[in-house]
């Protein structure tokens, strides 16, 4: 089943460890981890040190750029929220900008659009996205500005929908296990005088009608966004978040990314393994901080933010007193795991920082891979300024930002999966 994430970390939309140890030459390492049992619980230790040699590490080859700058409307995008594929190989993108699906052939030719700004049947609102795709095809489109979650047919015809209420929480992030069940992980808005142990956060399992069907986990509320005592919004950037993804077609990874230490479990909620790997916390320095709010009022400039909104963001926002030990989790081919390192400011150069926009660009360009028993295979470096949206066998479908903040949906081919030990 080919699924697509909804990849945007919690804290992004509350504005408005890039280092790898080398393997040994040639063939693949001795692994240096532990794994010792505690309670039933297999706790898997690594190392830094690769289980990849030269040899045999992966990397990633561009296969296929769907998109223009200028020219044919049909080959371009204003925001794109989300990345599905179908079992034919269709590639289905939503754009949350033109508030539409365009559909393309597996060769990147435009087919078709499904949907268009509006509220009635088949009709997007703002904020529309990601797109997944379950079983038999269907396609699934939250929509956050229609509160619904919208339901196509193959082919586009006959949309339905179920409603999307906001008062048990806010959908935060969307998936898809490889059996076609809709998961979405309910995130309490930590509103002022409200008992939090009557709101919890929840990852859920739902049916395309909207029925509640399981719950999957309840992780730990992040602490990215609080409110005062006068109820005013508090966002403190690079606090600790629950980072989750689907793994294989049976289990879930959950973790708070204060901390390298990623929980694996049962679709009935048991841990069943936790993966760990040494990492000192990064503080956030000054010239971090200084480069940071730059870039925000750079952005503001750019948006022609008034003063007056300004001023509030300068009040409401800061930044935590250390970097995540990651941004985030993924679902990659052959069972493994994927975790996104964190970008920091200061490491930019100075023509990157000019390019560089604060509301997208914390993740780096690597990320570490783990085999299916959770050792420690190495580092894989995607190009720069690309974000993976979904995996399929020896693919990654992702956007794609040039120095202008165009987007492009852009595909990759994963080497070394013959050969490599995994």
């Amino acid at each position: 089943m080919r699924k697509s994430a909804d990849w945007i970390p919690m804290w992004i939309p509350a504005l408005l460890l890039a280092t790898g140890c080398g393997g040994e030459a040639g063939g693949a390492a001795e692994w240096a981890g532990t794994v010792d049992d505690s309670a039933g619980v297999q706790l898997v230790y690594n190392t830094p040190q690769p289980l990849w040699g030269s040899e045999d590490a992966w990397s990633v080859e561009d296969v296929l750029t769907i998109g223009e700058a200028a020219g044919d409307p049909d080959y371009q995008f204003g925001q794109i929220s989300g990345v599905g594929l179908t079992s034919d190989g269709r590639i289905l993108v939503i754009d949350q900008q033109a508030q539409h699906v365009k559909v393309f052939q597996p060769d990147g030719t435009i087919e078709r659009t499904i949907g268009r700004a509006g509220s009635g049947p088949g009709e997007f609102g703002q904020g529309v996205g990601p797109v997944l795709v379950g079983r038999g095809d269907t396609v699934i489109v939250p929509d956050l500005g229609n509160q619904r979650v919208n339901v196509f047919l193959p082919d586009g015809s006959e949309p339905a929908s179920f409603p999307m209420s906001f008062d048990q929480g806010f959908p935060a992030r969307w998936d898809m296990t490889d059996s076609g069940d809709l998961v979405y992980q309910l995130r309490a808005l930590n509103l002022p005088n409200t008992d939090q142990r009557e709101t919890l956060d929840l990852i859920a399992a739902v049916s395309y009608r909207g029925e509640l069907l399981d719950t999957l986990m309840t992780p730990a509320r992040g602490q990215t966004l609080t409110f005062s005592d006068d109820g005013r919004p508090q966002r403190r950037i690079f606090s600790p978040e629950p980072s989750w993804t689907l793994l294989g077609a049976d289990r879930i990874c959950l973790a708070v990314n204060d901390r390298y230490r990623i929980g694996v479990y049962d679709l009935e909620g048991t841990l069943r393994r936790v993966i760990s790997i040494p990492q000192e916390p990064a503080p956030i320095t000054d010239d971090d901080r200084r480069i940071f709010w730059e870039m925000v009022e750079n952005l503001w400039d750019q948006l022609q933010v008034p003063e007056q909104q300004r001023e509030i963001g300068r009040q409401t926002v800061s930044l935590a007193d250390d970097f995540p030990a990651f941004l985030q989790l993924m679902n990659g081919p052959r069972g493994t795991l994927w975790v996104q390192h964190v970008l920091e400011p200061s490491a930019l150069t100075e023509e990157e920082q000019a390019a560089w926009n604060p509301l997208l660009d914390f993740g780096a360009d690597e990320w570490d891979v783990f085999d299916e028993d959770g050792r420690y295979l190495g580092v894989v470096e995607m190009p720069h300024r690309y974000q993976p949206i979904l995996f399929d066998d020896d693919q990654v479908y992702g956007i794609w930002r040039d120095e202008f903040d165009v987007q492009y949906v852009r595909v990759m081919e994963i080497t070394g999966l013959e050969s490599a030990a995994a």
